[in-house]
């Protein structure tokens, strides 16, 4: 089951987020290439025919060394091979700060839909969870809170600046 949620950061600080949704998903993940239009790929399949698929990459691939080549691809679906380890969402957060991408950021594998809250927090904006009742609670987890006193790539500015920063006498909304 695929959850989406909005893929950009809202336009000002305070604003309601677009609401995650489960959606049919119109990308099949292949576990070996060649890489074709409407798949996501492998990195080494996609690398030799990159033209209309997407692309896989395991957490803990080093970033650095793949991001540049990841940038024009339309999705980019990043493997979450154990709930507990954190490293795809280092991955997603550089791709997404560091390197600029602006596609579909998906995470599959071991996803824990009490996780898809930092997932999406990070820039993840695609889920791919085991059935309907996951994805569900994926949204919940998504809509639980609405502001966070740290910064992350959906509010740059942690709540103590954000707040810092409206003019004297504005009272503090939060919803």
């Amino acid at each position: 089951m695929l959850v989406k949620a909005p893929p950009k950061r809202p336009e000002r600080a305070g604003a309601a987020a677009a609401t995650p949704t489960m959606v049919a998903d119109r990308w099949a993940l292949v576990e070996q290439g060649p890489a074709r239009p409407g798949q996501i790929a492998p990195l080494e399949a996609w690398l030799e025919s990159p033209a209309g698929a997407g692309v896989w990459v395991e957490g803990d691939a080093p970033v650095e060394d793949v991001a540049p080549r990841l940038i024009e691809a339309p999705v980019v679906a990043v493997r979450f091979a154990a709930f507990a380890d954190g490293r795809g969402l280092t991955f997603g957060k550089l791709l997404r700060t560091r390197y600029d991408f602006g596609g579909e950021l998906r995470a599959f594998g071991e996803i824990v839909p009490d996780l898809t809250e930092y997932m999406y927090r990070c820039g993840f904006d695609a889920f791919v969870l085991a059935n309907r009742r996951q994805a569900q609670a994926a949204i919940a987890c998504i809509q639980r809170m609405s502001d966070h006193y740290q910064g992350s790539f959906r509010q740059p500015l942690p709540a103590y600046r954000r707040f810092a920063e409206q003019p004297q006498g504005a009272v503090a909304r939060h919803s």
